[in-house]
């Protein structure tokens, strides 16, 4: 049984059975992590204000079979908006899990307590590989595409998107 103690940030919250609930973290030291959290929902937890989405945390994990998070301990947090939640949406579904990623961490870090703007999308999609200066469209190969469909992972223009 192993035990890691380390920051992250929140990037998703998804409930599990009747009590229980998943957690999508990106870790300073270990990249993205996926933890159970055990009777997350129950009123009285602990941890369920902590574990919420855009909360900058610190965590103790503990994995013996799979990954489970014991305690979390909130601290700062990112501006709700809706280009802060797409751009947390887009880290869960396209960062590998357990790989640490500083550039990603350092990107993380710099949007604490801040109104998220729409080029840090651009700035996230860059880090995770997806320079939109170099991209074209997916259907019709014209340059300068304005959309990312992160479902299909590439680049629209406005007439090609769906």
């Amino acid at each position: 049984m192993l035990e890691y103690v380390t920051e992250a940030v929140v990037l998703d919250k998804i409930d599990l059975a009747e009590q229980d609930s998943r957690v999508f973290l990106f870790t300073k030291d270990f990249g993205k992590v996926v933890a159970k959290i055990t009777s997350g929902r129950k009123i009285i937890s602990k941890l369920a204000a902590h574990s919420e989405p855009l909360n900058y945390v610190t965590v103790r994990i503990v994995d013996k079979n799979s990954p489970q998070l014991i305690d979390v301990l909130s601290s700062k947090k990112i501006i709700p908006g809706k280009t802060a939640f797409k751009t947390l949406y887009l880290i869960k579904e396209i960062a590998p899990e357990n790989q640490p990623d500083p550039d990603l961490w350092e990107f993380l870090k710099s949007m604490e307590d801040k109104q998220v703007e729409e080029g840090v999308f651009i700035q996230a999609l860059k880090i995770l590989g997806f320079d939109p200066m170099h991209a074209k469209c997916n259907n019709c190969l014209k340059g300068s595409p304005d959309f990312f469909s992160v479902k299909d992972l590439a680049f629209y223009c406005k007439y090609c998107h769906e």
